[in-house]
């Protein structure tokens, strides 16, 4: 073990080693200032390895290299920390290698500072000696500033958040590193500063690896771990070999024949000793962590491929995080339509999940724009987290956050793992390492895309079962949730509620489908609203919704049905529009088992109660019963009912408008001449008998508001003023109002209502163009204008068929639809249509 030749070699070779896998490592600042100090570390060993060796061509030369080592490594650790902290680089810190230069330079001219150490003869080799004088000081002294000025460097460090626990290490490693060299003349020849540069390398090795600077699986293969293994054996017995063969001889004669076999022995088992130790600890350390991470992520990849439940793929994140890192509390926040991210999931059903982050969050803008796991420790040092308000900082401390996965596609952030510390393993608490962000990023790349599919997979199986305008459920997926319900409420009771918007139709022609959307949407929100968790809601129909009540009895489905019928019908009361039909429903209740006994009888027995609500007069609730609905219409009867509505209430309407002669004369003949007009187009474009009859009553009925205009108004001679003419313009608003009073006369009002609308969309009341207004109204525009033209008033005299003509022929497309004038203007050329000037040439 002479001149301790073998603890030179073992440190050369571990910082050779880690000089040649940091060479292949992606550089980065902090890299090549550690490269530097292993270098200089190399410089400084490898000179006293050759010194101790006494190469060629003399110890001294060596010694003078060791020495250079021992002057640049202080300042090659200054740069390393100085970088480490994020200190910025300055002038003025380059003295220190100026003086460490000169220092060295000086020392190898006149060896004034610490001259080369002389060799003294020893049992077994040589040592050597050093002789220090006050000048040594002076080296020592430098070092030390150089030191002080580290570690005050690495101190105002410890101010940013988080940087103590990396800091402090570091300030070990540097003291260590310094009292080994104190220390030299004690040991009297012991290496003890080429042992305390190695623990030095340690400190810096591990704080670079636990800053994430580098993956550690990226530099150390199974194969050089096992090479270092052999290499640290051989040289370690290399000489002790001949101490023990010595050893032996001197102290145990009698074995001294065999001591030549004994050393080989013991060298051997010793070698595979350290063999497998050292294997061991690299295969737990580096090795086996790494394909016991594979393999759970091979397996959790295998588990979510085979599934589209967005809660059995969170299921298996949690499980394959909490059993791979012994991390115990995960929540998972999965963003929603709205932007948002809610917590959804956690490791356990008692965590408090009633939490979310909005996507202006911080948090969420700083995952969103990087593409790496976010540690808590990094993140209090940022702006993003500053920002936050203080009750968003206080939960992540109660709920002990530590490290944040981010689940992006691509750039689309589509969920935020929140992860809590790691639990202890043994008697240590380890905190995420590279190999654990590594895994963890894995992770991220598989679970992102999995849980976009199955939102996918959730919003195309959510289409397929609800209805796409109302997001009820649709009639399909409604008879499957009927009939699961009605296994499940054999022995209590199932009560089904169909409700049928009444005259809807009359609604779209009024106001157009979209507000006939829109009504059919508010609907499905007051059923939904009122229904809430109790049961289920869907679109039975186009105007139909049903809603499937479990366990529900006969009154009180009725008394919902009752607070869902008078929403319905005040839902439009609190609007700025003015609405002149205000929708209702008829609704039908049945129940098994009160009054059905199987499912279709449910069903069946509901949609007759609708249907006796129609028939009844509308806006009605009816329980099925075989006391309330047991008559049945008979044929004779049905066919009374379904007569012409003109020929039941024609006293009714010659009525009104003998009323309106009473005081315009011209109104009453007028409503007859523009029947007669818009009757014979509507028969020309091929239209129903029930239309053309319900067209020459609207015809009869639409100038009806007339009656409440002051004769003044109306027998004018000149010019009317402008609130004359709104006063004239509102007989539409009356007309309607008169009419809806009407029993079932409802059905004339879309063609009432636009028979002054322009098909440009400059008309009134509702200013509506083209197509969206009604075909009646269209054809009553033309018929109205026509005969306006054609007959005498008080403010002007009758104009002639040909003028009349020509000016819808000029209003086509403007004022008329383009489409019936030429129809119009053809029929009265070939004499289909006999202009009425005067009454007698009317033509029933």
């Amino acid at each position: 073990m002479s001149s301790f030749v073998f603890i030179s070699i073992t440190a050369l070779y571990f910082y050779a080693f880690l000089m040649l896998a940091f060479l292949t490592a992606k550089k980065s600042k902090l890299i090549t200032d550690f490269i530097a100090v292993l270098f200089t570390m190399i410089l400084w060993t490898g000179g006293s390895l050759l010194m101790r060796l006494q190469a060629w061509p003399g110890y001294r030369l060596w010694y003078h290299f060791s020495l250079a080592g021992i002057w640049l490594v202080p300042y090659a650790y200054f740069c390393f920390i100085r970088d480490f902290c994020g200190q910025p680089a300055r002038t003025r810190h380059r003295i220190w290698l100026v003086l460490s230069l000169a220092g060295c330079l000086v020392n190898l001219k006149t060896g004034w500072l610490l001259a080369a150490p002389r060799l003294v003869e020893a049992k077994g080799g040589v040592r050597f000696v050093y002789d220090m004088k006050w000048q040594v000081g002076i080296m020592y002294g430098l070092c030390l500033l150089i030191v002080l000025h580290t570690m005050a460097m690495a101190v105002r460090s410890r101010k940013k958040p988080g940087m103590t626990s990396q800091v402090l290490p570091l300030l070990f490693g540097e003291m260590l590193l310094f009292l080994g060299n104190l220390a030299l003349p004690v040991f009297n020849g012991f290496p003890i500063d080429i042992l305390a540069g190695v623990g030095n390398a340690v400190v810096m090795f591990y704080t670079l690896y636990t800053r994430r600077v580098f993956r550690l699986t990226m530099l150390v293969s199974r194969v050089n771990c096992y090479v270092i293994a052999m290499g640290i054996s051989v040289v370690a017995f290399y000489n002790l070999a001949q101490s023990l063969d010595a050893l032996i001889r001197v102290e145990i004669p009698m074995l001294a024949s065999s001591s030549v076999m004994i050393v080989a022995v013991m060298t051997m088992l010793a070698t595979m000793l350290i063999y497998f130790i050292t294997r061991r600890f690299f295969d737990q350390l580096f090795v086996k962590e790494e394909i016991s991470q594979t393999e759970r992520l091979g397996e959790y990849t295998t588990q979510v491929s085979r599934s589209l439940r967005l809660n059995e793929i969170l299921g298996a994140l949690v499980d394959v995080i909490r059993d791979t890192l012994n991390v115990k509390k995960i929540y998972i926040c999965i963003r929603e339509a709205d932007g948002s991210y809610p917590a959804t999931y956690s490791s356990s059903p008692l965590d408090d999940r009633n939490f979310s982050m909005d996507q202006g969050h911080p948090m969420v803008a700083w995952l969103r724009s990087h593409d790496t796991c976010l540690l808590l420790r990094d993140f209090r040092r940022t702006v993003e987290y500053k920002s936050m308000w203080e009750d968003e900082k206080h939960r992540l401390d109660t709920m002990k956050i530590e490290c944040v996965l981010h689940l992006k596609d691509n750039n689309d952030l589509v969920g935020i793992v929140l992860l809590g510390r790691k639990e202890k393993k043994g008697k240590f608490q380890w905190g995420y390492t590279v190999e654990d962000i590594s895994f963890l990023n894995s992770l991220e790349s598989v679970s992102s895309i999995a849980v976009k599919n199955s939102r996918l997979y959730e919003k195309a199986y959510l289409e397929a079962r609800t209805d796409e305008l109302t997001g009820l459920l649709n009639r399909k997926y409604f008879y499957e949730v009927l009939e699961e319900n009605y296994e499940k409420c054999r022995k209590t009771s199932l009560t089904l509620v169909i409700f049928n918007v009444d005259d809807f139709k009359l609604y779209n022609q009024l106001y157009g489908n979209n507000e006939g959307d829109k009504a059919l949407v508010h609907i499905a929100q007051i059923i939904k609203g009122t229904v809430g968790s109790n049961g289920y809601c869907a679109r039975y129909s186009g105007k139909e919704f049903a809603a499937i009540l479990p366990d529900y009895d006969i009154y009180s489905a009725q008394n919902l049905a009752e607070n869902i019928s008078r929403q319905i019908q005040n839902m439009n009361r609190n609007s700025s529009d003015t609405y002149l039909k205000t929708l209702t429903v008829s609704c039908g209740i049945c129940a098994v088992p009160y009054a059905a006994s199987s499912l279709n009888e449910l069903v069946s027995n509901a949609d007759r109660a609708v249907y006796h609500v129609k028939r009844s007069g509308k806006n009605g609730i009816l329980v099925y019963s075989d006391g309330i609905i047991g008559r049945r219409d008979t044929d004779e009867g049905l066919a009374k009912k379904h007569k012409s509505m003109y020929s039941e209430y024609a006293p009714t309407i010659y009525a009104l408008t003998a009323a309106i002669d009473a005081k315009d004369h011209y109104t009453f003949q007028h409503s007859k001449n523009v029947a007669y007009y818009a009757e014979a187009i509507a028969r020309a474009i091929g239209t129903s008998d029930e239309y053309r009859e319900i067209l020459k009553e609207a015809a009869l009925l639409h100038d009806i508001g007339k009656i409440g205009i002051p004769e003044n108004i109306l027998n004018k001679e000149g010019k009317l003023t402008d609130e004359e003419y709104d006063a004239m313009k509102r007989h539409v608003e009356s007309s309607v109002e008169i009419i809806r009073h009407l029993p079932n006369m409802d059905y004339v009002i879309p063609a009432v209502l636009g028979h002054h609308e322009r098909f440009d969309g400059k008309g009134y009341p509702r200013r509506i163009a083209g197509k969206d207004i009604p075909l009646a109204a269209r054809i009553l525009c033309v018929a109205d204008s026509f005969d306006a033209m054609v007959s005498k008033r008080c403010y002007k005299p009758s104009m002639s068929v040909e003028f009349a003509v020509g000016e819808l022929e000029k209003g086509a497309g403007s004022q008329f639809d383009p489409e019936l004038v030429p129809l119009f203007i053809e029929m009265i050329g070939s004499g289909a249509v006999v202009p009425v000037i005067d009454e007698g040439l009317m033509k029933e």
